[in-house]
């Protein structure tokens, strides 16, 4: 029994104590002071944001491509022969100037055959002279051939008047005859002669200009034995040397002109079709076009580990053939300002700056701030309001919008998913 009493005591205890815990819970609950909660304050976003204005505005497109020789020749040797002598700086990569000597032939046998033309071209003259003055004096003997030939006329006609009248015999008439045919005869000769003489003359002239014809290939050949450098520029490809037999289809070097480089890039369909629109430089659509796309300046951008150097260029000239399967186009710029001093050479990856569309009255905006391309944030009173906007262009970061009732507002350009009308924000 005493055993229960005391088991009994250990449960009640605990239960009492805890439910005049409750209790006294209670008591000071009801009893208590009555607070009221307080109204949370509304939370302010920070957000960037820029103030946008209309303006006139120009792209950039930015394409790549290289640098290529505007300008090349193969030095070849004109003429065949030993190569007996080198310019000074013919090596790869040597700065050449216009008619510095790459290479001398062996004059030896151009100066013998120069020697025989001429020789040749004084014989055929000589004899050209000869038969000028054999015409000459042919020439004069048949006008001394046909005085001669009058007079007997006269005789023989007068001598056949008189043996009619019976004061003269018949033998002096057939004298007369005789004689009228002789200088007939001699007159028929020289005048065969002369023919002769001016067919020869003929013949020794075309002989005398195949001769001079011969003379000046040869003169030429002599003169071909130094090859020189047409133009500045720089060699490549050298590949002669002192004792080395060449002929004239042997190339020799290669020399690239140094101020006619070129860079060489593909314009993208769109890129291109832009450029051509209103090529009359009219405006429509807020777009104003420069004439043309040939003469158009552009900027090249060359890295040289991290330095970049800037080119001036203008466009030249079109590729010959379209990409079938993009659409793009290559396009051949010249770079303007090159000297002996220009690092730049052909083979170089470059960057293509070129001036793209003037979009006129539009406002410019960070593409990040337009949202499902179609509406933005703008920030009035303190508070986001929706802006539905209508693009002109979209750009690789930015966007061209045409609307005057965003003109001077403040855009919000960083969106976060929180974003709504209404949203109080605080601009950065």
């Amino acid at each position: 029994m005493v055993k229960l009493d005391k088991r009994f005591l250990r449960i009640l205890v605990p239960l009492g104590i805890l439910g005049l815990g409750i209790v006294i819970f209670i008591i000071l609950k009801v009893t208590g002071p009555a607070v009221e909660a307080e109204p949370s304050a509304e939370k302010i976003w920070p957000i960037s944001a820029m103030r946008v204005s209309k303006e006139d505005f120009q792209p950039k497109i930015i394409e790549y491509g290289s640098i290529v020789a505007g300008n090349q020749a193969d030095l070849r040797s004109l003429v065949s022969g030993r190569i007996v002598n080198v310019g000074e700086r013919l090596f790869e990569g040597a700065i050449i100037n216009e008619g510095d000597l790459i290479v001398g032939i062996d004059r030896h046998d151009y100066e013998l055959e120069l020697v025989d033309r001429k020789a040749a071209v004084t014989e055929v003259l000589t004899r050209i002279s000869e038969t000028k003055a054999e015409l000459v004096s042919e020439t004069k003997l048949l006008s001394i051939s046909k005085s001669q030939l009058s007079l007997r006329k006269k005789d023989m006609n007068r001598r056949q008047k008189l043996v009619k009248q019976g004061t003269t015999s018949r033998k002096s008439v057939d004298d007369s005859i005789i004689a009228f045919n002789e200088a007939s005869k001699a007159a028929t000769l020289r005048n065969q002669t002369i023919i002769r003489l001016k067919n020869r003359l003929k013949q020794h002239q075309a002989s005398a200009k195949r001769a001079q014809s011969a003379y000046s290939l040869a003169k030429r050949n002599l003169e071909e034995t130094r090859l020189l450098a047409p133009f500045n520029g720089f060699l490549a490809n050298v590949d002669a040397s002192i004792g080395q037999y060449v002929r004239s289809t042997d190339r020799l070097a290669r020399l690239i002109q140094s101020d006619r480089l070129e860079v060489r890039f593909r314009l993208s369909e769109s890129d291109f079709g832009g450029l051509l629109d209103n090529v009359n430089g009219t405006s429509q659509n807020n777009v104003s076009v420069p004439d043309g796309l040939i003469g158009r300046k552009i900027e090249v951008t060359w890295k040289v580990g991290k330095k970049n150097l800037s080119f001036e260029a203008i466009i030249e000239r079109l590729g010959a053939e379209i990409d079938s399967t993009s659409g793009g186009i290559d396009i051949f710029a010249r770079l303007l300002g090159l000297n002996f001093t220009t690092p730049l050479r052909p083979g170089a990856f470059v960057a293509v700056g070129i001036p793209g569309r003037i979009y006129n009255d539009v406002i410019k905006i960070p593409r990040s701030a337009l949202l499902d391309n179609k509406y933005l944030f703008i920030i009035r009173e303190g508070r986001l309001k929706r802006f539905n906007v209508e693009i002109v262009q979209l750009g690789p970061d930015w966007v061209l919008i045409s609307d005057d009732k965003l003109d001077g507002e403040l855009v919000a350009v960083k969106p976060f998913p929180e974003m709504a009308e209404g949203l109080k924000v605080e601009s950065r």
